[in-house]
């Protein structure tokens, strides 16, 4: 499969995301995660605030900023506040998106084993060890994902910081790298309801990136819809990943 069927499948698996939970009268499967993710990006919200204001209390002090010129020191202030705010945003959204799969992994365990079974005709039996293997799995996978992007992000910074004239691309791959490692995470609960282990599951995301960095880049983008972003768009993401796995099944 080409890239660009790659990325054209990840669109449309959000279309039949919508598709099944409208035709199978699903939506209710929406309601924990949805209040979940709300109630963890308020949190994180919060945080990166309280965390920001701290940072700008300690950079104001430090360079003595309010003792400047009152049109030099408002000119600092903005700068400073802006880039304090921004960075520790992003950094925080970050953590949101890893909270996310963390947290919500045992109720991603549940929706997975109904779509696979709406796909299959098959449903998984699961007893309280295999529910638990399930949701550590995809703990760990988040973590292994968090640390990694966290390291290629490190690494684009340091590579704009020596060759300049790329730093323009810089946030593209960042952005390209979120979606994949985030959304692999994801398809892996597909993958391990078809009896994949971990290590086939990363090989087989790695021979098809464009699905999961397609369905990334969506989630994304839907993040930037003020309070409905957080609402509905992980557990939309995480719908249309477990399409995405059951398309390429048949």
């Amino acid at each position: 499969m080409k890239l660009g069927e790659q990325l054209f499948l990840a669109y449309k698996s959000y279309g039949q995301a919508f598709g099944t939970l409208d035709n199978k009268h699903l939506w209710s499967i929406l309601i924990l995660p949805s209040i979940l993710s709300l109630l963890i990006a308020v949190g994180v919200g919060v945080l990166a605030w309280t965390t920001s204001d701290d940072i700008l209390l300690y950079v104001n002090g430090k360079f003595l900023i309010r003792e400047f010129d009152s049109t030099v020191g408002n000119i600092f202030r903005i700068i400073t506040t802006l880039a304090v705010r921004g960075l520790t945003f992003f950094l925080y959204l970050k953590l949101y998106r890893y909270l996310i799969l963390i947290l919500l992994s045992p109720v991603f365990v549940n929706i997975s084993n109904v779509f696979h079974r709406l796909a299959s005709g098959e449903e998984q039996k699961m007893n309280i060890w295999s529910y638990c293997f399930c949701s550590f799995r995809g703990i760990k996978f988040a973590l292994r994902n968090f640390s990694l992007e966290i390291l290629v992000t490190l690494l684009l910074t340091l590579l704009a910081a020596i060759i300049f004239w790329i730093f323009p691309l810089i946030p593209i791959l960042i952005f390209i790298a979120e979606s994949y490692f985030f959304t692999t995470v994801l398809m892996d609960y597909a993958f391990e309801m078809n009896g994949l282990s971990m290590k086939d599951s990363l090989t087989k995301s790695r021979s098809i990136p464009g699905i999961p960095i397609g369905i990334g880049l969506i989630f994304n983008f839907i993040l930037l819809i003020p309070i409905l972003g957080v609402i509905v768009g992980p557990v939309l993401a995480f719908i249309a990943a477990q399409e995405s796995v059951n398309t390429l099944n048949k």
